[in-house]
């Protein structure tokens, strides 16, 4: 039987089932505060930041 359906396949050229076209949707990425259920539009960040806190940012080649 799978020798008789390549054999038609190769002398007709199209396969014996229609092949399904399928509609593509694109989702744009949503904002994350507008979407989300706070009061505030913004998130809370302080005033100040202390830099001996933070890490240095890595070198080019570096890992952690």
């Amino acid at each position: 039987v799978s020798v008789l359906v390549a054999v038609v396949f190769l002398v007709f050229g199209n396969p014996l089932w229609p092949e399904r076209h399928v509609r593509m949707v694109i989702i744009p990425p949503v904002h994350r505060m507008t979407t989300t259920a706070i009061k505030n539009a913004w998130p809370d960040l302080p005033d100040k930041i202390d830099l001996n806190v933070s890490r240095p940012r890595p070198a080019t080649g570096e890992r952690i």
